[in-house]
Order: structure tokens, then C-alpha cells, then sequence
């Protein structure tokens, strides 16, 4: 199939390509087929979500019961057991937690209701035109304190920073931060963004990695490394 095939070519896709693939597949599912499921017969395209508990239980034969030939397409989605290690691909991403009077800090022992600003440096040694995406997850242990507080460059309490860059759109949400930003060829190589979180929940967490992409040229994006985050009573 041609659409396969064009497929093949990138190990990225954008959401427009995305929109259209599944319009291609709503169309294929229209096809009749002669599938046969555990014995059950299907004459319809055949789509099936399962868990892995649900498979190693009860595995699934599926058999072509017709003349025409059948594609088989299987996806397999769920957490890493290794964290993925800190990449740069046409980005580099860098996040530092400083006091909000611009001191470096250890966010590995926080304790629990200090204020932490969160700046996320980006680098781009050629850049270009394109929507650019950063997304920040959050621990659990820690939330959002005040989403006024987003850099600009001069913003008030975190006027210190320095490249700060204007985004188009900020979310903040109970588990990320995300910042849609609009770039041009003769943009400066390095701008940064920055929140304000607090640490709320004593114990011991997961720091994930924070991200930035190309929304329409996924194959040029960035990552952080994985960390980890202890949130210590306070006294």
C-alpha cells in the first residue's frame, strides 16, 4: 500500500498526517473481511485494545479466512522499564530549579512548602521556522503555585532570568507545564521559560523528562533525563 509505504520513510509523523492516516483507515474499515477470532467469525475490519494481563491469559489466534490477503498491524503502548536517557535532535533542552531570587538549588531534597522557580533553557544551533512545543511533567510531590508567574524576561519576581521568550500559548496543568512558541530563522539560538511549583507531599518520586518538539517536524525535538525528587516534611 502506498500509504504504507510513505509511512515506512519517517519514523515521525505530524498531526495533519496523523488526521489523515486515520481518515484512510475509517475508509478501509468499510471493506468487507473474512477474520476468524478464537473461533468467533468477523466479516469488518477487526481493531481490539488489550492488556497485557489480558494476553498472557488467554492468547488470541486470528486466522484470514477469505482469499484476499490481510494486514495485521500490532502496537504496543505503556512506560519504559529503563528511563530513556537526556537526547538533542536539531534542540537541546536543559532544566535548572533556582530560589525565586535566581539561587541555584538541589530540587533532590526539597522540603515541603518551599517555592522553587523552574527554567527551562533551550538551544537551537540552526533555527528555523516552526511551532515550537515545550513540555515540562511534574513529579508527583510537587504543583504548580502560581501561573502568573511565567517568564517573559521581565517578569516581576522572575526578572532575573535572562533569554526569556514570550510564548504564544502556556498551559498549567495538574502534571505538566507546556509553552507553544512560534520561532523564525534569525531568532536568537538559546531562549528560556520558566514556572513557579511548590512542594506539597512529603516523599520520594520520579522526576520526568521535560521535552520540546518541532509540533510539525517531530523528528526535531529534545529531552531531559530522568531524575528524582524527595520532598521532605516540614519542621
Amino acid at each position: 500500500m502506498r500509504v504504507e509505504a510513505a509511512r515506512g520513510l519517517t519514523p515521525y509523523t505530524s498531526t495533519q498526517e496523523n488526521a489523515w492516516m486515520v481518515l484512510a483507515a475509517r475508509a478501509l474499515a468499510k471493506e468487507t473481511m473474512a477474520l476468524d477470532l478464537n473461533g468467533s467469525p468477523i466479516k469488518a475490519a477487526l481493531y481490539r485494545n488489550y492488556k497485557a494481563s489480558e494476553i498472557g491469559s488467554q492468547p488470541l489466534k486470528l486466522t484470514d479466512t477469505g482469499d484476499a490477503p490481510v494486514q495485521a498491524v500490532v502496537s504496543v503502548s505503556g512506560s519504559p522499564v529503563t528511563p530513556e536517557p537526556a537526547a538533542s535532535n536539531g534542540f537541546k533542552i536543559e532544566r535548572n530549579y533556582f530560589t525565586l531570587d535566581g539561587k541555584p538549588v538541589d530540587i533532590s531534597t526539597a522540603k515541603q512548602n518551599d517555592r522553587f522557580a523552574v527554567v527551562l533553557k533551550i538551544t537551537e544551533p540552526k533555527p528555523e521556522y516552526g511551532h515550537i512545543m515545550v513540555s515540562d511533567y511534574l513529579p508527583a510531590g510537587l504543583e504548580i503555585d502560581n501561573p502568573r508567574l511565567v517568564s517573559s524576561g521581565d517578569t516581576g519576581t522572575l526578572s532575573w532570568i535572562e533569554d526569556g521568550q514570550e510564548a504564544v500559548d502556556t498551559q498549567f496543568r495538574d502534571d505538566r507545564f507546556t509553552a507553544a512558541i512560534d520561532r523564525v530563522a534569525n531568532a536568537k539560538s538559546v531562549f528560556t521559560v520558566a514556572y513557579v511549583v511548590r512542594a506539597v507531599t512529603p516523599g520520594k518520586y520520579v522526576l520526568p523528562q521535560a521535552y520540546v518538539e518541532d509540533m510539525y517536524n517531530p523528528s526535531r525535538y529534545g529531552r531531559t533525563g530522568t531524575g528524582s525528587v524527595e520532598v521532605r516534611p516540614a519542621k
